[in-house]
């Protein structure tokens, strides 16, 4: 087919955007002349109003999947000016599609589901604002995604020591350049990935993000000076470079080189988080279709292998408030703490709650449960969030990964209704009382024993302390006396009260079965589940 090129207005190329964002997270499904196509500005569509009219842009066909639907919307953009469509396949076929668009003279791209539409939009119009942009050509024909040649280039373009960081304030690569100067603070940022908390940090980043250039930062007693510069994505800040400046190696236009840096690092990072994001979605699908349906083949691609000890940990934030924080970042630290102490794991988050799975532990089994609660623990203090856990295993089969999932939840919902037992629990810890629960929640303590549903009764109508008397006898295996001490009664006190219930509601002492019931009845009373 033919396709009429774009005129010199248009800044970036759908050929452009594909070699930016990576094949892993965006294709063209059309012919591939179409990536020749020029590309003015994404535009998000409304699936309940037509498009609007946008020479050569690019639509992003939210809700749309193919079918009769995007076919129809294919011609409708054409109409409207439109030289591209990007729509989320999922499993369906695109080649019907790709047909209409061939024959149409527009592209179609199709990016993966877990690339989410407002950062494919913002990372599309980072892309056609940097193109022909001033960035120097050592920086620009970097490969977009390699963020350590680029701290390095930035490095030796600038003369300063460089960091790249996310909007979290996590260092995503530096430079490793020989002989520039460094200091304590850029060394503990590299060692632990993360910026220090320093007192200093809010008025600086605030500084940083209200600036529309390079912004200086003054040395201190225990830090040479900075020269930063936002990283924004359109009006979003995304990341930030900073600069080891010691008063004297900066070369004299640094300020600007480093604010024609942001530009082309705008871009890196924004593929860096695509790459992620999608990997994250995969990873995240994998771990759901393990634990939702034991799913062998998922299991297998996470390495998640028959034969190797493997457990279960499901977080939570004390009294279930996990709505009030941030379940991605919760999950991130928690991965990283797990696979610093623990080696091959994986989180995701489902139904409101953080799972890990965590595969070929370091320790023996019966010393899990305990590194688990310093992981925990740890996690608690980077969230600033009292968190609570459920740890079920050790397991061998991927099939049983489910199963341990119900435990995990089983055991994080006894360590809400009994605090004691954590902030983090074992479900072979706890065994008897995930059985005493799991009774709970299917029978009432009438359900269980009549005899006990009348001395509950009895108790409520009356204010007498029947149920306590029989409690205590029967967790004494029927001991008188043991009984009276602990009631603080005499031993014919006890005895004359065990009498009057034989009258009362059909006590018969000498049935076992009839005591088992009575106990496990009177007990689940007492717990209140």
């Amino acid at each position: 087919m033919q396709f009429d090129n774009a005129p010199v207005e248009v800044h970036a190329s759908v050929g452009a955007i594909l070699d930016i964002i990576g094949s892993a997270t965006v294709t063209l499904a059309s012919d591939p002349a179409g990536r020749d196509l020029g590309i003015s500005h994404p535009v998000l569509h409304d699936p309940h109003d037509p498009p609007l009219t946008v020479t050569r842009g690019l639509l992003l066909a939210v809700g749309v999947r193919p079918g009769p639907g995007l076919q129809d919307l294919l011609s409708t953009a054409v109409e409207r000016g439109y030289n591209a469509v990007a729509v989320k396949a999922g499993d369906r076929s695109c080649t019907d599609a790709a047909k209409v668009a061939d024959a149409a003279g527009i592209a179609l791209m199709v990016i993966e589901d877990g690339l989410e539409w407002l950062h494919f939009e913002r990372l599309v119009a980072t892309a056609v604002e940097g193109a022909g942009g001033g960035a120097s050509p050592a920086l620009s024909s970097l490969a977009v995604g390699d963020l350590f040649s680029l701290a390095n280039a930035v490095a030796s373009a600038t003369g300063g020591a460089t960091a790249i960081e996310d909007n979290q304030r996590r260092v995503l690569a530096y430079s490793t350049l020989p002989h520039q100067p460094t200091d304590p603070e850029r060394r503990d940022g590299i060692l632990g990935r993360q910026v220090p908390d320093l007192v200093d940090n809010e008025r600086q980043y605030r500084e940083l993000y209200a600036a529309a250039g390079a912004v200086a930062f003054k040395a201190t007693d225990t830090a040479l000076g900075r020269l930063a510069c936002a990283v924004r994505a359109g009006t979003q800040p995304v990341g930030s470079i900073w600069l080891v400046d010691a008063g004297d190696n900066l070369v004299e236009d640094a300020a600007s080189l480093l604010a024609g840096a942001s530009e082309i690092a705008a871009l890196h990072l924004m593929r860096a988080r695509s790459a992620q994001d999608v990997a994250r979605q995969r990873r995240s699908d994998q771990l759901r279709a393990v634990l939702e349906r034991g799913d062998w083949a998922a299991a297998h691609h996470l390495g998640l292998l028959d034969g190797t000890q493997m457990w279960v940990l499901g977080l939570d934030a004390q009294d279930g408030q996990s709505a009030s924080l941030d379940l991605l970042r919760l999950a991130d630290v928690l991965s990283i703490e797990l696979e610093a102490r623990h080696g091959r794991s994986g989180c995701v988050v489902l139904d409101g709650r953080v799972y890990a799975v965590i595969s070929g532990t370091r320790v023996a089994a019966a010393q899990t449960p305990d590194r688990i609660r310093k992981v925990v623990r740890a996690v608690s203090g980077v969230m600033g969030a009292v968190l609570v856990g459920g740890l079920a295993g050790p397991i061998v089969s991927s099939s049983a990964l489910s199963a341990a999932r119900r435990d995990a939840d089983a055991v994080l919902s006894l360590v809400a209704l009994r605090p004691s037992l954590g902030p983090v629990a074992s479900a072979e810890e706890v065994r008897d009382e995930l059985t005493l629960h799991s009774l709970a929640r299917r029978h009432s303590p009438g359900e269980l024993s009549r005899v006990a549903e009348r001395v509950l009764a009895i108790d409520r109508e009356q204010g007498t302390s029947h149920a306590d008397l029989l409690r205590t006898w029967l967790g004494c295996l029927g001991d008188v006396r043991e009984t009276a001490e602990r009631m603080s009664v005499h031993a014919n006190t006890v005895r004359y009260r065990l009498g009057r219930l034989r009258e009362l509601v059909g006590l018969d002492l000498d049935r076992p079965d009839q005591l088992v019931l009575l106990w496990l009845g009177l007990e689940l009373a007492e717990r209140r589940w």
